[in-house]
């Protein structure tokens, strides 16, 4: 017997007949005429080469074949029909779905907290992935299904996928809490000629942010000078708390440092605009009921 030469819709036939134990009201259940289920059970027997049910005082009893078969039938369309129904519409409450996220170290800062605490509301038995995907790779594993969502500062990635923008970020400077050279205001002539940190998270556009400093420094005649390269935050309080280096970040990164680390912010004294918040999926699981629903988590808890 080969699977490739059954048509797997018999089985439901086969399945409605075990259960009702008769032909007319698996028609009935099915929704088919009672001709219709009768020329199904006829197929079914040709391809098992086994009568599957006999009619005894009135009733369609099994043969032990047919016996055999009638739980794995039941199974593998149990499963189906489950799998349908979850695709159709996600219970957050009972999901036990892993969501795979990709988003900075600033993503994971900002987002994460205030993320988790409502997922343990309203699905506690969700967990989530954060991923750092390189900006050239975020695509094609969006794309793949790799990962569910790429969310924070990063560029267009093709007509093939949406965009819902979150919420707009300004840049601010942090300093050390008794600089050298500065104390209640950061004029824009020390800003130029300070020395600076250049923070470069992996996944994540802030390169842009460095190449839009490095162009206004030039327009205002000025090498910026940097005196330290970095890709990852943590530890950067200490870094500026102990130094006289400076470092342009985002304001709510900026936020999650504590007060009594040694640092505070100033505004920025060049304008070189806000950026866009954003998350981003691809056309193929736009209608996916679980990413649906991840889309909207991120919606209520920041969008403004």
């Amino acid at each position: 017997m080969k699977l490739n030469a059954l048509d797997l819709n018999l089985l439901l036939v086969f399945d409605a007949i075990y259960r009702t134990q008769g032909v007319t009201l698996a028609s009935e259940e099915l929704g088919l005429t009672q001709s219709s289920v009768s020329n199904a059970l006829g197929r079914l027997r040709d391809y098992f080469q086994d009568p599957l049910f006999v009619r005894i005082q009135g009733a369609m009893q099994p043969t032990p074949f047919a016996q055999n078969l009638a739980e794995p039938v039941k199974t593998a369309l149990g499963h189906l029909r489950q799998a349908i129904e979850e695709q159709r519409q996600f219970n957050p409450a009972t999901s036990q779905r892993m969501f795979s996220i990709c988003t900075s170290e600033v993503g994971q800062r900002v987002f994460l907290p205030k993320l988790l605490a409502h997922l343990h509301q309203v699905a506690p038995t969700v967990s989530l992935s954060i991923v750092d995907t390189p900006t050239d790779r975020i695509d094609a594993s969006l794309t793949s299904g790799e990962i569910d969502l790429a969310v924070g500062f990063f560029g267009d990635f093709g007509p093939n996928f949406y965009i819902q923008r979150l919420f707009r970020e300004h840049y601010v400077v942090m300093i050390r809490e008794n600089h050298s050279k500065i104390k209640d205001t950061l004029t824009l002539d020390t800003y130029l000629n300070s020395s600076h940190i250049s923070y470069l998270p992996s996944s994540a556009s802030h390169d842009s942010l460095d190449q839009l400093l490095d162009r206004e420094f030039s327009n205002l005649g000025v090498k910026r000078q940097v005196g330290l390269r970095v890709a990852h935050s943590m530890g950067l309080s200490s870094i500026v708390s102990q130094t006289d280096l400076m470092v342009t970040i985002p304001s709510r990164l900026a936020e999650t440092f504590k007060p009594g680390e040694g640092v505070r912010l100033l505004p920025l004294p060049i304008d070189i605009g806000m950026i866009d918040i954003r998350q981003h999926w691809h056309t193929r699981f736009h209608q996916d009921s679980a990413n649906q629903w991840l889309r909207a988590q991120f919606q209520y808890l920041f969008q403004q």
